[in-house]
Formats: structure tokens, C-alpha cells, sequence
């Protein structure tokens, strides 16, 4: 393996829910391993929460399905993960929510809930329409224990996967945006409606402003500071049309959204399925990844809010210009396609991340070599650098395995 001087028994999986606003911590301590052997495995489709209090996040379900010629095919899960970063992880038993995966999330600092709104399932090695939901559940991290807060019935948002979610402490309310309510796996159906959720009851907001094109597949953050929710990319649905790379704030007081960027300059290339987090201590959004238009990235890129401005943390993987097409098949990925930066993790989408100790935490996604991921690393946000913590047991590059291969990944 490549560099593979640390080796901890454990995952972390996490997603854009801020900072837990220590704005450092012991790097020692950070990669100094679990003292519990367990762990998730691989998994894509994946969101998560942090809670401060307990330092300690909340994984759930997911897609580990097989990824053949680049084509996916669903497999969900339905297990409950959390994991404290000092110790390690602990699988929760009782009831939750169905297999499933594509969901949003938020969190309630009050009640120390996590939020998980809407996603999508079908049986694995089916084809067909998937089963969309639009249930609302949450996990209590004072008991690690999952009720379901709406069933979906009545006035409610509709069935829907891949929405953006937003916590609003002033006005003690899930928000979420958008989403694809179509069950068709060929077709899709962009929501740009905004829904909240508060006192027990639905209600869909009217919004003002300069909003978003339709998209999916958006990587979102709450802005705590300003109370707005934050998305950033996407892509209209068909995988054909240049990606977005644009970046909008939806004022949650006054229920306003406002183009914050409009992709040009230095900002990163279109993409969707990445990933945003906030980093509070800094006051800057952090996105990591996702599917540009030439293949996946592993790229870091940090927007200030101040001035609205991007600057590039990490280049990671750079593409080199050529063909894909290797071994007689022309979606097979050939070693020159990538300039691979062995330091970076994987090239992935639909990663999970979020700032703990003033650090970027990523686990999971999908990569570009027909497979997901279950490594976990850490981007120290102080110099910049990456830290492996846990080697990957599937869906690296031969480079990364340090395999001798024909194509880059096989």
C-alpha cells in the first residue's frame, strides 16, 4: 500500500452538519486508532449527523449494491451506526427506519436530535420503480434511539430522494428543498418547493428571490452564522448537460434565496454529488468531491461567505485531457486518464463529511473504479494535508492498492 503508515480498525461516515466549534484539536490523539475493532461496512447514498454534546455521529443505510461497467445497481441498507471518534463504533439495535438511502439530514441542537427525511428503495438485483418516501425520523442522541416523527400523511412534502434539509434553531424547523418525486429509475421529476417542519406539522413555505435552476443531486450546509441553507452544483437529471457550479443561499428568516457565486472565475468545476460542510470556526463552506463532467474528484475548495470567493484547499487528482477505453471497453478507464495524487483518498462522490476538531472527516462514496468506499481519512484543515486512518477494502485505484494493473483500476 501506498503510504500506509497508520492503520485504525474503524469508519467514519459523516456529512455537511458544521463544526462542533473546538477549531483544533490533538493530531495525535485524532489518528491514534479505536479501541473497537468494529466497523460499517462499504456504502455510498449516505448521510449523517454530529452532535456536539456527545461528540459522537449517527450513520444510517445506505447503497452497497455492485457497480458493473460503471452501471449501478441498488442494494440498501437499513443499520444504525455511531461513533464516537476517541473509542470507536457501536451498531444500534431496536426499530428505525426502513433499508434506504439518497436521504437529507439535519440537526436540532435543542433536543440533540438528528433529522432524516425522504430517500428511496428497491429490492436488491430488481429493476423497476423504486419506493420513494417521504416519512421524517429521528435519532435522540441521549438514548441512541430512533422514533419517527411524521409519517408522510396529510399535508406533507411528497415522496421524494436526494433532497437539501436544514435545521432552523429560531424557528425550531427542519427545512428542505427539492428532490426528485419521480419513482422511474429512467426518468426524473425536479422539486423545487420548500417545505418545513415544526411543532409536530408540515408547511410549505413561499419563497422569494433568485433561486436555483431545477437540479439534483446538490451538496448543501447550514449556515449557522447567517441562518441560511447553502447548496452548491447539481445537474438536471439526464448526465448530459454540463454540471452546475454555482452556489445559492436560501435565507431561512426571510425565506429569500440569493445567488451567492455564479461558477465563474476560480470557482470549481460543475459537478454533482459532492459534498459541503460549514466550517464555523473559520466561517467558510468546505466541498469535497463529487462527479465533474470528466469523471469523479477528490478535490478540497473552501467559499468565504465575506466576500464570496472560492480557493482551492487540495487539488487532488488532476485529469490529463486523454480517451477513456481500456482492455476493448470504452468505458473502462485507462492509467492515463488520471495525474493521481497518492496522498489524496480515492476520487469519490456522494462522500459523507464534516469538520470535528478543525479537521475535514470523509468516509465512503462511490468511485470511479466500479465500486464503493468504506476507508476513512482526515483532511487536516490547519496545513492542508491528508491523513489515511483506515485503508480501503474496496473501490481504490491500482496505484492506491499498489496493484500492477493494465487500466487504472484493473
Amino acid at each position: 500500500m501506498y503510504c500506509r503508515s497508520l492503520f485504525v480498525v474503524g469508519v467514519l461516515v459523516l456529512t455537511g452538519c458544521g463544526d462542533d466549534g473546538t477549531g483544533g484539536g490533538n493530531d495525535a490523539a485524532l489518528d491514534a486508532g479505536f479501541t473497537t475493532s468494529t466497523r460499517p461496512g462499504k456504502r455510498s447514498d449516505i448521510a449523517s449527523v454530529f452532535d456536539p454534546v456527545s461528540q459522537s455521529i449517527v450513520v444510517f443505510g445506505g447503497d452497497d449494491g455492485p457497480i458493473v461497467n460503471q452501471t449501478p445497481s441498488a442494494s440498501y441498507l437499513g443499520d444504525t451506526w455511531v461513533l464516537t471518534p476517541s473509542t470507536g463504533w457501536t451498531e444500534v439495535s431496536g426499530a428505525g427506519p426502513s433499508d434506504r438511502g439518497r436521504y437529507a439530514v439535519g440537526y436540532d441542537p435543542s433536543n440533540q436530535l438528528g433529522y432524516f427525511f425522504g430517500g428511496r428503495w428497491r429490492a436488491s438485483g430488481t429493476t423497476g420503480n423504486y419506493t420513494l418516501f417521504n416519512e421524517l425520523w429521528a435519532f435522540d442522541f441521549t438514548n441512541q434511539t430512533w422514533s419517527l416523527a411524521n409519517d408522510g400523511s396529510g399535508t406533507a412534502p411528497s415522496a421524494r430522494y436526494f433532497p437539501a434539509a436544514a435545521f432552523d434553531p429560531g424557528s425550531d424547523s427542519l427545512v428542505i428543498w427539492g428532490g426528485d418525486v419521480n419513482p422511474s429509475a429512467l426518468n426524473i421529476s425536479i422539486s423545487n418547493e420548500v417545505w418545513a417542519y415544526s411543532a409536530g406539522a408540515w408547511s410549505q413555505r413561499t419563497v422569494s428571490g433568485t433561486a436555483p435552476s431545477s437540479r439534483l443531486w446538490v451538496a448543501y450546509t447550514y449556515d449557522a452564522m447567517r441562518n441560511r441553507l447553502v447548496v452548491f452544483g447539481g445537474q438536471i437529471g439526464d448526465f448530459i448537460t454540463p454540471s452546475e457550479n454555482d452556489t445559492y443561499a436560501l435565507d431561512l428568516t426571510t425565506n429569500t434565496w440569493s445567488q451567492l457565486h455564479d461558477g465563474g472565475g476560480t470557482a470549481p468545476s460543475g459537478r454533482f454529488s459532492s459534498a459541503m460542510t460549514y466550517d464555523s470556526v473559520n466561517d467558510r463552506y468546505v466541498v469535497m468531491g463529487g462527479h465533474a463532467d470528466l469523471g469523479v474528484t477528490n478535490d478540497v475548495w473552501s467559499f468565504n461567505p465575506t466576500d464570496n470567493t472560492w480557493t482551492m484547499l487540495h487539488a487532488g487528482d488532476t485529469f490529463t485531457g486523454g480517451a477513456l477505453g481500456c482492455l476493448g471497453n470504452p468505458r473502462e478507464i485507462p492509467k492515463g486518464y488520471m495525474n493521481e495524487d497518492l496522498t489524496a483518498p480515492e476520487r469519490r462522490s456522494t462522500p459523507s463529511i464534516t469538520l470535528i476538531e478543525g479537521s475535514l472527516w470523509v468516509f465512503g462514496g462511490e468511485s470511479d473504479c466500479s465500486d464503493h468506499l468504506d476507508d476513512l481519512w482526515r483532511f487536516d484543515m490547519s496545513d492542508n494535508t491528508w491523513h489515511e486512518l483506515v485503508e480501503a477494502r474496496s473501490g481504490e485505484s491500482c496505484a492506491r492498492r499498489n496493484d500492477a494493473c493494465e487500466c487504472l483500476c484493473l
